[in-house]
């Protein structure tokens, strides 16, 4: 003799709903998610350039402070003195020998906010391209 449970049509109807609303759900975000990772690169593509020579204004050339960014780090005097640093659009950061150095975006010049000796601003200067022949 054997017992069989019968689930009514309307238990059967429920849990395909529930199933099928579960992924839908995880559809939805995955493609939420993708979205907003696109969105990211996409932002960080129209960030403004900041790679090259940044030299120091309005101070004697002797005295003036410079670094370089290249997408491989932060250098100064030709050294790499970091292989990271933080840039926001506003913001650009970055550590070197364990001090902070953080500058200000504006106006297409780099103003230095930290460490505050005085207030410095920086220009991005032409580097010529060497050419082999």
């Amino acid at each position: 003799m054997s017992t069989e449970q019968k689930t009514p049509l309307f238990t059967h109807r429920l849990i395909s709903f529930a199933v099928a609303a579960a992924a839908t759900g995880a559809l939805a975000l995955g493609l939420l998610l993708a979205g907003l990772l696109d969105g990211s690169k996409v932002h960080s593509s129209n960030l403004p350039d900041i790679n090259g020579m940044w030299l120091e204004q309005d101070v004697a050339p002797y005295a003036a402070d410079s670094f370089e960014i290249r997408p491989e780090g932060v250098f100064v005097d030709g050294r790499q003195v970091n292989t990271q640093y933080q840039w926001d659009g506003n913001t650009l950061e970055y550590l070197r020998g364990g001090t902070l150095y953080s500058y200000s975006f504006l106006s297409g010049r780099l103003i230095r906010q930290r460490p505050a000796h005085y207030i410095s601003s920086f220009s991005r200067q032409k580097i010529a391209l060497r050419q082999s022949h």
